[in-house]
């Protein structure tokens, strides 16, 4: 406890020693403002949040990130993994009801999409 108590202390001595020498010389503490003759800086390149997508998995995968649904394994077999999913219960009486109980509520209330057809994502376009 007592280290923090001297941390502490040191710090507040050294804000206020700050806090003076920007009053004094505010110019060379203004972060917003460059003039050109900085010797270090930071270059950021984010990309705001654009990806390069190489594969068409990729673009499935950040499709599905975007709709908070589950990622696609293959564009070309989107719909057959359904099927072949579905098929193995066929044979159950309860198949229906039981896939009945994992489905997403609609907040929309449109039932215009039917059951059997996959929710349209939205399309990412890449920038060139």
């Amino acid at each position: 406890m007592g280290k923090v108590k001297d941390f502490l202390g040191v710090m507040a001595e050294a804000n206020k020693r700050l806090q003076l020498d920007a009053e004094v010389s505010h110019k060379d503490y203004d972060i917003e403002v460059l003039t050109g003759n900085e010797t270090e800086y930071i270059e950021m390149d984010l990309m705001l949040g654009v990806a390069d997508l190489h594969t068409p998995e990729a673009v499935a995968a950040a499709e599905s990130a975007i709709t908070n649904s589950q990622p696609v394994i293959s564009l070309a077999a989107s719909s057959t993994g359904l099927d072949s999913e579905d098929g193995s219960d066929d044979d159950d009486d309860n198949s229906i009801s039981s896939g009945d109980k994992f489905k997403k509520p609609k907040l929309g209330g449109d039932d215009s999409n039917s059951n059997d057809q996959p929710k349209k994502r939205p399309k990412i376009v890449e920038l060139q």
